[in-house]
């Protein structure tokens, strides 16, 4: 039997929690692999603070990832565009900087 969407999402869930990016990582693309899509925004959004934290030199990349995927799925205007790439660029400096989403 398969496990339910929610299971890897919740794993990922608690790996944020403990602070433990590589775990929360490895479950996220194994989620996209299974599921053919990566994990849904409001999931991915709770990792940007960890990786900003744990991996600054891979966050550009993951936050440019993230504001593409919010564009093309939530985006409905500039201006909204336009303040979540603030919050992004500002959220290293200030991990708990709240993401407009």
């Amino acid at each position: 039997m398969r496990n339910s969407p929610r299971q890897p999402l919740r794993q990922i869930e608690q790996a944020v929690e403990c602070d433990n990016l590589q775990e929360a990582v490895v479950v996220a693309r194994d989620y996209a692999r299974v599921h053919g899509r990566p994990i849904p925004l409001e999931h991915a959004s709770k990792l940007l603070p960890l990786i900003a934290r744990q991996s600054p030199s891979e966050y550009d990349a993951y936050a440019l990832r993230f504001l593409e995927r919010w564009i093309d799925e939530k985006a409905r205007t500039i201006d909204e565009a336009a303040d979540l790439a603030a919050a992004l660029a500002e959220l290293p400096e200030n991990p708990a900087t709240e993401l407009p989403l």
